[in-house]
Formats: structure tokens, C-alpha cells, sequence
């Protein structure tokens, strides 16, 4: 069965793979983006892309993240990946930038004459939230609708049996 903290709308459409932590159950899937310096087409042979994949994973794995897909293009980078909710979208990315970054340039010297400010990676990236066939309308269909559902609920029932409390 499902844990009492998640909620029924998500228990109904068993969404994705939920994680569980000592307080959390969770599923934060995003779409992640971002592309060479200047744009640059650095990442030009199979091997660097090769490599590039499974560094972004090792890291991934390392800080707690989960890589579920990852393509390298010549020139950027598409990631689905899964960010637990203790770690801001932000930071996992900072980490996956900076730290790819680093052992691409250690493990391939020439990658960084390939690229005149010594940066493998833009600052910028573009990232979206995933679901899984679940839409901002049908969570707001769902969170409008619960109220209703609660009224009928036998936890409401708790503060409406026994004695009443005296106002102050």
C-alpha cells in the first residue's frame, strides 16, 4: 500500500518511481539543457561525447543524483535526470557543470584550445519539470476538487467528537 503521505491523486496513477527518505517521498524528474561556450563545436568526436556521458553519470551518482537519459551533441547537452528535493535544481547542475568540466579538460588537454576562455560550458541552462502524463491543469483540477473531498472526510471527524473547547 501507499504511505499515508502520499497524496491520493498520485497513489491513483502510481506516477513514475517514487523515492522514499526517513520524511519524503518523492519524484522530481527534469529536462535539463546546456550548450558549449560560445556555442563552440567542442564536443566534435565519439569518443569525448562517450566520455562526457559517463562522467556527467559518475557525478550524477555521486551527488545524489539520478542520470536517466543523457545526450551529447557537438555542441550541448539534453539530460532527463532526477534531483532529490533536499538539492536545489541549481546547485545539481553547478555541480554537474563544474565537475564534467574539470575532468573533461584533464582527461583531453586539446579540448581547451578548442575553447579561448578556458570554459567548457556556458553559464546559462534551461531546465523544465517532468511529469508523467500529468498536467499544471489536472494538479489544479485535483487541488481545487480536495476541499470537497475532505469535507467528507472521517479526519475531519476528529476535532468534531468529544468535548468542545471553552473560548478564551
Amino acid at each position: 500500500g501507499w504511505p499515508l503521505n502520499v497524496c491520493e491523486f498520485c497513489a491513483d496513477r502510481h506516477i513514475m518511481r517514487l523515492h522514499r527518505s526517513s520524511h519524503t517521498v518523492w519524484e522530481c524528474q527534469y529536462h535539463l539543457v546546456w550548450s558549449t561556450k560560445y556555442r563552440k563545436r567542442a564536443l566534435d568526436s565519439e569518443v569525448l561525447q562517450n566520455r562526457c556521458s559517463d562522467i556527467l553519470k559518475e557525478i550524477a551518482e555521486q551527488y545524489d543524483m539520478n542520470i536517466l537519459n543523457v545526450e551529447i551533441d557537438i555542441d550541448h547537452v539534453h539530460i532527463h535526470i532526477e534531483i532529490p528535493p533536499q538539492k536545489s535544481i541549481g546547485s545539481g547542475v553547478r555541480e554537474l557543470k563544474s565537475l564534467s568540466a574539470r575532468m573533461m579538460f584533464k582527461e583531453f588537454p586539446t579540448l581547451k584550445r578548442k575553447l579561448w576562455a578556458g570554459k567548457l560550458w556556458e553559464a546559462s541552462y534551461f531546465v523544465r519539470g517532468i511529469g508523467d502524463g500529468v498536467t499544471a491543469d489536472m494538479v489544479e483540477k485535483y487541488i481545487e476538487n480536495h476541499a470537497e473531498k475532505a469535507q467528507n472526510s472521517k479526519q475531519l471527524e476528529l476535532f468534531s467528537k468529544g468535548k468542545k473547547r471553552k473560548a478564551r
